[in-house]
């Protein structure tokens, strides 16, 4: 079973995530701050990692950044899970090393397709 981290500071959007990816079958760890997760990365390998990019630590874009330069070539698919849609900061995050981009509010088939974009929705 593939585990997915979520990290967000809101916890309706965070419980929101959970539910859907539980419910498809998913393990799922939820934590509410960058720092928090990169701690837990350090012990826990995970599959899939769906953060929030405006949290108050440190942002979703640095935490990516980070998470792919210290795990290189072992990183986990990262997808950003944000409400800042515009088309610049969309080219902002793919620059950053996002491997996809979920614009909140999403629906189920829009979460489930970007943390398995080989699964069938």
């Amino acid at each position: 079973m593939k585990l997915i981290l979520v990290v967000d500071d809101n916890p309706l959007n965070s419980n929101l995530a959970k539910v859907i990816l539980t419910r498809a079958g998913y393990s799922v760890q939820v934590l509410t701050c960058a720092s928090d997760a990169l701690h837990y990365l350090n012990k826990n390998p995970v599959d899939v990692i769906l953060t929030d990019i405006g949290m108050r630590d440190i942002n979703g874009k640095e935490f990516c950044h980070i998470v792919k330069s210290r795990l290189n070539t072992f990183a986990p698919r990262v997808v950003a899970y944000t409400a800042y849609a515009m088309e610049g900061e969309l080219a902002s995050f793919r620059a950053a090393g996002f491997d996809a981009i979920v614009v909140k509010p999403a629906s189920r088939r829009q979460i489930l397709a970007a943390v398995d974009p080989d699964g069938s929705y």
